[in-house]
């Protein structure tokens, strides 16, 4: 790797570490520099605008989730066995961000606006559903999930029960939130099952 790749991975590691606390708007290009003892102009010549700087750091934090939580899951036997895998793995990787996913962080920043980044998180976030599918899919074919299921609704449950699972451990700091996870889990399978 070369030495402006290796500058660039810090500053993209820094960012999302500060996205996930602040929110993508948060990350300004004077506050990075800071963090990572860069000049403004020494960092401005990697990303050249602070939208580019925030559809980067999205883009790092989308192959980071994909070789952290869905890659491992998928390795792993397909149907329920797979399915809390990837929860744990989603969990984890929420854990060791300061701030938690910051996919959750910025979807509801971005939500109601217009322009790249949405279209950016639009895209990461198609995919992640798209991915909750495919995963529904291969339960049905092993035989974890019953036959006509829907499997849109499926992502739509489990993708509902990690944000619930976000909100209760990052803001309400409840004792009690991978408890009420594990027994959310467990009903929302046996609902498919």
């Amino acid at each position: 790797m070369t030495k402006g790749k290796e500058t660039k991975m810090v500053i993209l590691e820094s960012g999302l570490d500060m996205a996930s606390q602040l929110g993508l708007e948060g990350v300004s290009i004077g506050a990075l520099a800071k963090e990572t003892n860069m000049s403004k102009s020494g960092l401005f010549a990697h990303f050249q605008s602070k939208e580019n700087l925030q559809i980067e750091i999205l883009d790092y934090a989308a192959r980071i989730f994909s070789e952290d939580v869905i890659i491992p899951a998928l390795a792993t036997e397909a149907g329920i066995p797979r399915i809390k895998a990837l929860v744990n793995n989603w969990i984890e990787w929420s854990d060791n961000l300061t701030g938690g996913c910051i996919f959750v962080t910025a979807s509801t920043d971005y939500s109601d606006r217009p322009g790249k980044v949405r279209e950016c998180l639009l895209g990461q976030q198609g995919d992640w559903i798209a991915c909750l599918c495919r995963i529904a899919e291969s339960a049905i074919k092993v035989g974890d999930f019953r036959e006509g299921i829907e499997c849109e609704q499926f992502a739509f449950d489990l993708y509902s029960l990690l944000l619930g699972f976000h909100l209760y451990d990052k803001l309400l700091d409840d004792s009690e939130t991978k408890k009420r996870q594990e027994i959310a889990l467990e009903r929302l399978l046996a609902n498919y099952k």
